[in-house]
């Protein structure tokens, strides 16, 4: 099994963190109540799987697949 530097993905996830950071609360308050709380807790609800289950399965994949092929050759 391959390992992913450590360092690459706490990059990567400053790199994809910073615009869902940045637009998402921007693209969602209007449609939430005014509790501050609320609006946050909802915000990082959505930020957190779109992490979790799209942004880090994809790039495990595709470093395990370069690494793959480096391997193979």
């Amino acid at each position: 099994m391959t390992h992913i530097n450590p360092h690459l993905i706490a990059l990567i996830n400053y790199i994809v963190l910073v615009p869902l950071v940045y637009f998402i609360p921007t693209w969602v308050t209007p449609y939430l109540p005014n509790n501050h709380l609320l609006q946050v807790c909802i915000v990082v609800a959505l930020i957190v799987p779109i992490m979790s289950y799209v942004v880090m399965p994809l790039v495990v994949y595709c470093f395990g697949k370069k690494a793959s092929m480096l391997e193979k050759h």
